[in-house]
């Protein structure tokens, strides 16, 4: 079993709730990301944002609050990949956000990086 911290994108991009969906589309599609943690003032996870959301047909100037799922499925940075894969096929979802015992946002791991993972041992 691979500690998440290795197999994890670390500090990954964040969007606020206040952030319209046409900016937080075109950044995903600027920096090739499949899902964006959605975090409060403090880095707190509040919601996450997938393409797959992005795809219905949104308001451009509309907040990305209104596409984000609100129900964010966490896994602590001290577990390990087992235990992600777990919580991936238990909720039928490709990412987790990583957070930090203070519940700070701090990576992001999708199921293609436990692929990868699994491909190399």
């Amino acid at each position: 079993m691979i500690p998440i911290t290795q197999l994890m994108t670390p500090a990954p991009f964040t969007a606020k709730r206040g952030d319209l969906v046409g900016s937080t589309r075109q950044a995903m599609l600027d920096h090739g990301f499949h899902c964006l943690p959605v975090t409060d003032t403090h880095g707190r996870p509040v919601g996450i944002v997938t393409s797959w959301d992005l795809i219905h047909d949104y308001d451009e100037a509309e907040s990305i609050e209104s596409a984000m799922t609100s129900k964010v499925i966490t896994v602590g940075a001290h577990e390990t990949s087992h235990e992600a894969a777990k919580l991936m096929q238990t909720n039928f979802i490709h990412h987790l956000v990583v957070v930090e015992e203070s519940s700070e946002v701090v990576g992001v791991i999708s199921s293609l990086d436990l692929l990868v993972a699994l491909l190399e041992v």
